[in-house]
């Protein structure tokens, strides 16, 4: 049995509080009032593919802190807030000193590990993935959409086993995966949740509307070879996550026309969301959020471009038209439905080496 202290009590802190639960795992939830109260209160569920229920009552903290008070102890800290979260989550961590405790984040974007690692010198620093999706039904209460239950994990910075975490997921119902290179795991998982993703937020279509649209699944195939690039001159190859089979495609989106790899994409995202929109819409439907990750999806490969002399006009189009969406500069209505003025953005951004 592990003690685990699970930092987010969202879709995925709730799926895997309710999973590691049921299998005998000692869980503690960290999240702030009043979601906090409300998952003491009304505990957790989570429905499955098949249509069957899981119920489990965990304890709840109002903070990392007062998880801690009195001397308690865990044997793994779980990150599951978003990225945006991260600076104030590794102050915490920092602020109660428990460098023995390994740190294990499972957040979408790529920086989060740096990030934990340069508050936390002395912690073990470990990364995962997930690529089962999960909807929010309502506080505590999700749903994942697949049979499966797959999960990435790598060693981080100053770490070098997960073997005890990866036994542990797979004794609740995951498909471990161990990779010995987070960066590779963590931009392939990049690269996954980055499709037809800003798109969707700026333009208001689905991502099948989007590859239907020729012009505009061409900007999804040309965002993911900047990000390739820029993942080239990093040094990071990619790897077969969730059973997605990225290191074939990779080579064949880099290399093969547009016309013919905008339909195996489109296959690839449309087979797995299709209907459904894609995160960053939700950051500015059915009201706008103060925040979005979306700097540590297309932001940052358009950062690390920067850096690294790689052209990354689509990718930074993306990341500057959501920022300015989510900090209320520019209304969606602006942006809604106008394909050509997107098109346009991109054409206008400089292409600078």
């Amino acid at each position: 049995m592990m003690r685990v202290l699970v930092i987010g009590g969202g879709a995925i802190g709730s799926m895997l509080s309710v999973k590691l639960a049921s299998t005998g795992q000692e869980i503690t939830i960290a999240e702030r009032s009043p979601l906090a109260a409300t998952l003491a209160e009304q505990g957790l569920r989570l429905v499955e593919n098949d249509g069957g229920v899981k119920s489990e009552r965990v304890d709840v903290a109002t903070s990392i802190t007062a998880a801690l008070m009195n001397g308690r102890t865990f044997d793994l800290a779980l990150v599951a807030v978003k990225a945006y979260h991260t600076a104030s989550v590794a102050q915490e961590l920092q602020e109660v000193n428990q460098p023995a405790m390994p740190v294990l984040t499972v957040q979408n974007g790529v920086g989060n590990e740096e990030l934990l690692a340069e508050h936390l010198p002395k912690t073990p620093i470990l990364s995962g993935a997930l690529t089962t999706p999960v909807e929010v039904l309502g506080p505590g209460h999700v749903k994942v959409a697949r049979s499966s239950y797959r999960f990435g994990l790598a060693p981080g910075p100053r770490s070098s086993s997960v073997a005890d975490i990866a036994a542990m997921l797979t004794n609740a119902g995951f498909k471990a995966q161990i990779f010995s290179d987070y960066r590779a795991l963590k931009w392939s998982k990049l690269l996954m949740n980055m499709l037809a993703n800003a798109q969707s937020a700026i333009l208001g279509y689905t991502p099948a509307e989007i590859f239907a649209r020729p012009e505009l699944g061409d900007l999804e195939v040309l965002a993911w070879r900047e990000a390739m690039a820029v993942m080239q001159a990093l040094g990071v190859p990619s790897v077969a996550l969730g059973g997605y089979p990225l290191p074939l495609i990779t080579p064949l989106v880099r290399r093969l026309p547009l016309a013919i790899i905008r339909p195996i994409l489109a296959r690839f995202i449309v087979g797995g969301r299709g209907s459904k929109m894609p995160s960053f819409y939700y950051d500015l439907h059915p009201q706008r959020r103060s925040h979005s990750e979306v700097g540590w999806l297309n932001g940052a490969v358009a950062q690390h471009g920067a850096r690294l002399g790689v052209p990354t006009p689509v990718n930074a189009t993306f990341n500057r038209i959501l920022q300015d969406l989510i900090s209320g500069r520019t209304e969606p209505a602006a942006w809604a439905g106008q394909p050509k003025k997107l098109l346009a953005a991109i054409n206008e951004t400089p292409r600078q080496r």
